[in-house]
């Protein structure tokens, strides 16, 4: 039984736990939330998702990682030296995403009103082609960083 145990924790420690993001994801995350304040999305709050994790497979399940919270559960309180990690990189992986979607669905409705103006013939094909150079180099994050 003792070298089950040995075998689930090692298990655990090496491939259930959520990634995190990588630097250039981080840096992206944090230009988007001084560029876009309005348009960053927190689906999960990361100081949260930490607490949660002490308690069995609170942070995994909170960032809705639930393979990662079962195996937490089964081997609390043990799991306390993973999970409030694992809970902050799935908080942080949430935010990440929602606020990249977020901005993809502003960009698209700009482009969208754009392309509106011009089928009404209010702005000429040289404008529009212009303006939505420009909405697309506003909304590019990589050239925030």
């Amino acid at each position: 039984m003792k070298k089950l145990s040995i075998l689930l924790l090692v298990l655990s420690l090496t491939s259930s736990c959520v990634s995190s993001l990588n630097n250039n994801q981080k840096r992206r995350l944090s230009a988007a939330k001084m560029e876009f304040p309005d348009l960053y999305q927190e689906e999960k709050n990361i100081g949260i998702s930490a607490i949660l994790g002490i308690l069995p497979g609170g942070g995994s399940f909170y960032t809705q990682n639930y393979g990662v919270g079962v195996v937490s559960l089964l081997l609390w309180p043990v799991s306390i030296a993973w999970d409030p990690i694992n809970g902050i990189n799935g908080a942080q992986e949430l935010n990440y995403y929602s606020t990249l979607q977020n901005i993809k669905r502003r960009k698209n409705k700009e482009i969208q009103d754009l392309k509106l103006k011009y089928s009404k013939e209010h702005i000429s094909n040289k404008e529009f082609n212009i303006q939505k150079m420009e909405i697309e180099s506003k909304y590019n994050l990589d050239s925030l960083l």
